[in-house]
């Protein structure tokens, strides 16, 4: 692509989202409907923001429609999640969902299974901790996340191959070299970062770790009676209907063309 890597890590830096806020009206303690709304909002939120940022990584628009769509399909969780941890590594014992909404551990012990969860993100955010990621770092990772999500399609088995493999590539290596050129400028060591990222990847393919829970859970609109005019006021209220590596998006966007679903109609629109 030719970008030099102070470049790639300015425009990434620049294409990062806010930090949103849940605006909520609920009342502590959280019950299990209160809790999974306010986590479903924001993730609704995020979601939106997240395919902003993505077409800001350098070369993501110059993917057909199909990639920009199997990319996203196949690592939204990742990134939702990374950007979490990211928010929540100066916070001890915290996970910072947005500005105003900020819980621990205890707190998820009003929906089943949400404490495990907690302890495997706060986990999680210590290692990331402990290596002293940096913002460059996280803002690399993340679109290495995006861009390198078709390498675990094993683990969902709903990734459709890419059109143009061979440019998301060269994107990739790009991210990569401009990560690698950071890491050398600051004296650190390239296998110590690259622990962090092992980290990361394999909790994905561990059985044992309930990764998916989080925002299956979340976005799976059966799970917990709630109005929805409330909580999505567009109609667009995602879903995890078709699996762990898709999004599949609210009645409004049930008369849409076969073959393209809701993450193409919104990476078209925005």
């Amino acid at each position: 692509m030719g970008i030099p890597p102070e470049q790639v890590l300015l425009v990434l830096q620049g294409a990062e989202p806010p930090i949103l806020s849940s605006r909520q009206k609920m009342n502590r303690p959280y019950t299990e409907v209160t809790m999974m709304t306010l986590l479903t909002s924001m993730a609704d939120k995020e979601l939106v923001h997240m395919i902003a940022w993505a077409k800001k990584v350098p070369g993501f628009l110059e993917l057909s429609l199909h990639d920009q769509v199997q990319l996203l399909e196949s690592s939204w969780l990742e990134v939702l999640m990374i950007g979490l941890i990211w928010r929540s590594i100066h916070y001890p014992g915290k996970l910072i969902f947005a500005h105003d909404l900020i819980l621990d551990r205890s707190e998820g012990d009003c929906v089943e299974g949400m404490a495990e969860i907690f302890d495997m993100l706060l986990a999680t955010v210590s290692r990331f901790r402990m290596l002293k990621l940096n913002p460059q770092e996280f803002v690399c990772l993340k679109a290495i996340i995006l861009l390198n999500s078709g390498a675990f399609s094993f683990c969902t088995g709903t990734m459709e191959p890419l059109h143009d493999s061979m440019t998301v590539q060269s994107m990739l290596d790009t991210i990569t070299d401009a990560l690698i050129h950071h890491i050398s400028q600051s004296g650190c060591s390239v296998q110590q970062h690259n622990k962090g990222m092992e980290h990361l990847y394999s909790m994905k393919c561990k059985n044992k770790v309930p990764l998916y829970d989080l925002l299956l859970e979340m976005l799976d609109a059966h799970r917990v009676p709630r109005p929805m005019k409330a909580v999505a006021p567009r109609g667009d209220r995602p879903c995890a209907s078709g699996g762990p590596g898709s999004l599949e998006l609210g009645s409004a966007h049930r008369g849409v063309t076969p073959g393209q679903g809701p993450m193409l109609q919104e990476c078209a629109s925005i």
